[in-house]
């Protein structure tokens, strides 16, 4: 697990056996492009009720009528919550999420990482959608979060168009530099995490983690 002693207060690991069973089917270097679309969805719907589970997503009181009368409980505000689907290795675990929050809006911000030197840089070329953002809690779903440049440069577009209530990160598996970065920059976002904080290597990949992310999804290189 690398550096996993080092106290960072924006980032939380899950502990959850359910989500640790997908999340250790997502770093199986044999499973196939279906499998890993279908694990990375059910990783999404998981991840989502967990966090419904942190009193951190917005409520409301819902009354339905029973046989015997009525009930009354507090629920997720799913029209207050957006979800962004990084492109592509966030397509199904984005898709995922939307179950848990079926209300909720999902939009999409392409990002993609090339190396220069011994620096990472994102480019994010296409965005659709995120003015839905707007004074909303918004729930950001990438499986890797390695340097955290992808992701950076997915919260600059986002913070350049609207103003939402709050912004929460949901990964796989999390490197110690990537959630560094973000924390320095955005000490009020909060990153969710099934494995890490992890090393990474000299590409920039995290070790022991899942790889390209987007590859093993679609069946490219």
């Amino acid at each position: 697990m690398g550096k996993g002693n080092i106290v960072m207060t924006n980032f939380t690991l899950l502990n959850n056996p359910v989500v640790k069973n997908i999340g250790l089917k997502l770093h199986d270097k044999d499973i196939n492009p279906h499998e890993y679309r279908e694990s990375a969805r059910l990783l999404g719907l998981y991840m989502g009720i967990d966090l419904a589970s942190r009193d951190i997503l917005p409520t409301k009181k819902e009354t339905t009528k029973t046989p015997l009368g009525s009930l009354t409980s507090e629920i997720t505000d799913e029209d207050k919550i957006g979800i962004v689907n990084v492109l592509r290795a966030g397509t199904t675990m984005a898709l995922g999420m939307g179950e848990a929050f079926p209300n909720s809006c999902i939009s999409f911000i392409s990002a993609w990482r090339r190396q220069e030197g011994d620096k990472i840089i994102a480019d994010t070329d296409y965005n659709r959608g995120i003015e839905d953002l707007d004074n909303k809690v918004v729930i950001i779903t990438d499986p890797a979060l390695a340097s955290g440049s992808s992701l950076l440069a997915c919260i600059d577009v986002i913070y350049k168009k609207v103003k939402p209530k709050k912004v929460l990160i949901c990964c796989l598996h999390s490197a110690t530099k990537g959630i560094k970065n973000i924390g320095k920059e955005y000490p009020d976002i909060n990153i969710y995490s099934v494995f890490g904080p992890s090393d990474l290597n000299e590409k920039f990949y995290i070790v022991n983690g899942p790889g390209d992310c987007g590859d093993r999804c679609f069946g490219t290189k």
